[in-house]
């Protein structure tokens, strides 16, 4: 999702988008000379996601937050985590949902998920939603199930964690001498491991389960 997107869910959080023209809405996004017809074009990228649903002359605004089909996860998004080393700072601030079919996931828990940063998973295997598998890449989101939080039950299995305060997307490692946090890439001397040391603020917060490609 890129920036313009992400300023027009956080303001539809907090206005009714369906009663605010285009170039008003341009103006409040801080971008007033951008045109009604790139404006839209955007609004319709978030309708595709799921995450916004407008309809100007029924003068209607919904969320993806607000679907109540129990046929659908409604999976918040929280944020981005890293695929290269751990450099984006975890965020745990609701930006939008996916809704996704449970008859596609199925999940032990809670799920959420983040949107990938960079490109040190371009070459992992993780399920998607049709019953196939993906790599990781820039941009996609990765689907994670909280009920997997314990080292153990995640070595050599792909985890959203955190270290010291930095969200990233890994394969957790037993090694004969340390725990890492390993990267799956097409060019892996770009991204060495990250090795997770005792004194280090450790924390899983899931087991990614599924990846969406965009």
């Amino acid at each position: 999702m890129n920036e313009i997107q992400e300023r027009l869910l956080n303001l539809a959080s907090k206005n009714d988008l369906s009663q605010i023209s285009l170039r008003k809405t341009a103006k409040m996004i801080g971008n007033e000379s951008m045109s009604p017809g790139v404006l839209q074009y955007h609004f319709t990228q978030l309708e595709k996601k799921k995450l916004l649903f407008i309809d100007r002359k029924a003068k209607i605004q919904r969320l993806g937050s607000e679907s109540g089909d129990e046929r659908f996860y409604n999976i918040p998004i929280l944020g981005m985590a890293s695929c290269g080393a751990a450099t984006q700072f975890a965020d745990e601030a609701i930006e939008g949902y996916l809704n996704v079919s449970k008859n596609s996931l199925k999940s032990r828990g809670e799920l959420f998920a983040v949107r990938a940063v960079g490109d040190s998973m371009n070459s992992a295997s993780v399920p998607t939603i049709n019953n196939m598998t993906s790599s990781i890449e820039d941009g996609d989101f990765v689907i994670v199930d909280t009920s997997y939080l314990t080292v153990d039950e995640n070595i050599s299995k792909y985890v959203v964690s955190v270290i010291n305060g930095l969200a990233n997307i890994k394969k957790l490692a037993k090694r004969t001498y340390d725990y890492a946090l390993l990267s799956e890439s097409k060019d892996m001397s770009a991204y060495p491991p990250i090795i997770i040391h005792e004194d280090d603020d450790y924390l899983i917060n899931g087991r990614v389960v599924t990846v969406i490609k965009v």
